[in-house]
């Protein structure tokens, strides 16, 4: 059995990260989806509102599990028994990096490989910064976000 993890601060979680991790869920048996701190970040969102925002996104992925974690990515995969780390990538900037971290990860434990699933292209562009960005300032998020992440940021950001 083959289990993957998917760390990342999700704040909030978009359809780019949804298609990522639905299409990680086709090639592992199991995929650990993990709501973690990002110390050069400032999260809009609390853990556990991150969470359920994935847990209600990826509900219907029998194989996918979402936590929230304060541990170092490969240290948490350890513990899971997580062998690959799935990283979705963007485009170059992404890449680049992506590599530098998979490059320490491994050197920290060769026994996990990072695998990096490219976005699809009607993702490319987005981040959960640009969605953030577009809510703040009113715009239409329908199309990148979940139903209670467009209500969550509607919320926060009503004047």
């Amino acid at each position: 059995m083959t289990k993957a993890l998917y760390a990342g601060s999700f704040d909030p979680i978009t359809f780019g990260h949804i298609d990522v991790i639905k299409r990680a869920s086709r090639v592992f048996d199991k995929v650990y989806v993990a709501i973690s701190i990002n110390t050069h970040k400032h999260a809009l969102f609390t853990d556990d509102q991150r969470a359920d925002f994935a847990r209600q996104a990826l509900e219907n992925l029998d194989n996918v599990e979402v936590l929230v974690s304060e541990e170092l990515t490969v240290k948490l995969a350890r513990s899971l028994g997580a062998t690959v780390l799935v990283r979705g990538v963007r485009g170059g900037s992404d890449l680049d990096s992506e590599m530098s971290i998979a490059g320490l990860n491994e050197k920290m434990d060769d026994s996990i490989q990072t695998i990096f699933i490219p976005t699809a292209a009607n993702y490319r562009d987005l981040s959960s910064s640009m969605i953030k960005e577009i809510a703040k300032f009113h715009g239409n998020i329908d199309k990148f976000v979940t139903v209670p992440v467009v209500k969550a940021l509607t919320e926060k950001y009503r004047s």
